[in-house]
């Protein structure tokens, strides 16, 4: 009975095994399954990391290529800028700065004007120009006035105009480099189209202006633009002086400086005046006299086509005119001028007169009914002055000329000396059809109070008293009677005139030096200078000399009369 149950026992034992082992065996082949799921993503990414590897291996290689090719262009290009600097110097910029510079308020940027020059406005007047500049260039090395300079280290005198040369070692490129600083005058910029040079008298060129009338304060109200024409004026200033005459012609009527607006003005560079002083005494002396017209004028500085050029005087052009030569429609302006054919000028003689008279308004051909008339009356007005009855009061000269602009116009030329004025450049007259004969506007005094050393420079001679006309006009007492009352006026008023030089002096004083450094003329003998002074007090003071023995001169032999 045992054994059986024994048995029995076994027997579910083995049946309760094999039940067992089967959900093993299930869940053994789970696993594997999991397994051999869980190997193949493995070696999914395991070939995924490979490919990644690849791509990486591939992208390292091509940067190491683009590496080597930029470092190789890197390389040609640095060969190129060498040897493009070492072929084509060049000035890049040039300033000067307050970290450089103590002295200075504010940075100052150059200009540089094409590949000759470099304009530097400094905004105050300092008492010396000892600068550190700072500039980029391309080239090995820069000099400034044959020493080597190093950009924000080395100091220079910029006193005068200085060369900076941008140096290679093939070749160099040189600028000439100004330093200016307000001067306290008015400034005009004037710009012809395309930057072109004023090369001819007879040809304006298109250009346009701008007028800064306060050089400090740059208000809206002080700026001035307006579009004109240049040409070149005069005969020396032109052909023999560096710093040239220009005339302007507006598009449309101006008004500089709040004179009457017009059209047409000069510029008056007195490059053979160093004291700028002579034209301007003149032009005092005639608005102090009774003339009918005497040109207004004002200082500037003139910037042509970005260059610094100079101090120069702003007249206005004589011309027929309500507000100028006032001789209506119909009248006349004419000069005795000896370069009349020289100019191109229609000109006629009289009897009695050396040097040709040109009509310089209006407009005539030689023999037209305009120019026959001017010629007429003023051939019968010379004729008269030296008949036997040329006193006569009624049929005599005064009936045919204006004895009292004769008279002014007289003194103004003898206080001055004025060299042209004895009949040979510059003497103006004017007449309305059928009147008298005026002489006037008074113009060009550069030479003029001893400024020349020839002919006879004064201050102790007659001059114009010898000239044709008034050497006739002084065989009339009724003329010398005026003259006599007339230059007492003149000499009474001579602490004025001092005054007048001595404000305008400390006016134009800096703009002087400013001038000097663009021109230097102050050391240098030019014609036709009879000395040379110096400093600009000194020129001052020399002109103040020669006009106060002058008028004292002047008074001493009028009076004997």
């Amino acid at each position: 009975m045992k054994k059986v149950l024994f048995q029995l026992l076994a027997l579910l034992c083995i049946l309760s095994c094999s039940e067992d082992l089967t959900d093993y065996y299930t869940r053994l082949d789970e696993r594997s399954a999991a397994n051999e799921a869980l190997k193949k993503k493995n070696d999914d990414l395991s070939s995924a990391n490979d490919a990644l590897a690849k791509r990486n291996a591939d992208i390292a290689a091509m940067n190491a290529r683009l590496k080597l090719e930029g470092q190789e262009l890197f390389e040609k290009l640095l060969s190129l800028e060498a040897s493009t600097r070492m072929s084509t110097p060049k000035l890049l910029s040039f300033e000067f700065v307050t970290a450089d510079n103590s002295s200075l308020s504010q940075n100052v940027v150059g200009e540089i004007v094409g590949d000759s020059i470099i304009d530097c406005w400094i905004p105050k007047m300092m008492s010396d120009k000892f600068l550190i500049p700072r500039y980029k260039f391309a080239g090995t090395l820069v000099t400034i006035d044959g020493m080597e300079a190093e950009s924000g280290v080395t100091m220079f005198d910029f006193g005068k105009p200085v060369i900076l040369t941008v140096h290679t070692s093939v070749k160099s490129v040189s600028y000439k480099l100004y330093v200016h600083a307000y001067t306290g005058l008015p400034i005009m910029w004037i710009y012809t189209v395309g930057g072109a040079p004023i090369v001819s008298r007879d040809e304006y060129i298109n250009g346009n202006m701008i007028l800064t009338e306060d050089s400090k304060t740059r208000g809206p109200g002080d700026v001035l633009r307006a579009n004109l024409q240049i040409k070149g004026r005069g005969n020396y200033n032109w052909n023999q002086s560096p710093k040239k005459s220009y005339r302007l012609k507006f598009t449309e009527k101006v008004s500089l400086f709040g004179e009457h607006k017009d059209k047409s003005w000069v510029l008056v560079p007195n490059y053979t005046d160093k004291s700028a002083l002579r034209n301007h005494i003149a032009l005092y002396l005639g608005k102090m006299s009774n003339l009918e017209y005497t040109s207004s004028s004002h200082f500037v500085e003139l910037i042509l086509n970005g260059q610094y050029n100079g101090m120069y005087q702003v007249c206005e052009k004589m011309k027929i005119s309500n507000h100028r030569v006032a001789v209506g429609d119909d009248g006349f302006l004419l000069e005795v001028t000896m370069r009349a054919a020289q100019k191109g000028l229609i000109y006629f003689y009289v009897n009695h007169m050396t040097n040709p008279i040109s009509i310089e308004d209006p407009d005539v051909t030689e023999g037209d009914d305009n120019y026959n008339y001017a010629k007429a009356h003023v051939a019968n007005a010379d004729a008269v002055l030296y008949s036997d009855y040329f006193k006569d009061p009624t049929r005599g000269w005064r009936a045919y000329f204006d004895m009292d602009s004769f008279v002014e116009w007289y003194l103004v030329n003898e206080i001055a000396h004025n060299t042209d004025a004895a009949m040979l450049h510059s003497c103006f007259m004017h007449f309305k059809r059928g009147g008298k004969i005026a002489m006037g506007p008074i113009w060009d005094f550069d030479i003029a109070f001893g400024n020349t050393d020839y002919f006879d420079r004064g201050p102790y001679d007659f001059w114009i008293k010898k000239s044709d006309w008034i050497s006739r006009m002084f065989n009339d007492p009724v003329f010398v009677a005026k003259v006599k009352e007339r230059y007492d006026y003149f000499y009474s008023r001579k602490a004025d005139i001092m005054r007048e030089i001595d404000e305008t002096a400390v006016y134009l004083k800096w703009s002087a030096y400013e001038n000097e450094n663009r021109w230097h003329t102050f050391y240098e003998y030019a014609l036709p200078n009879y000395e040379v002074w110096g400093s600009y007090y000194n020129e001052v003071q020399s002109v103040k000399e020669w006009l106060n023995s002058r008028m004292d001169w002047l008074k001493v032999e009028f009076d004997k009369m």
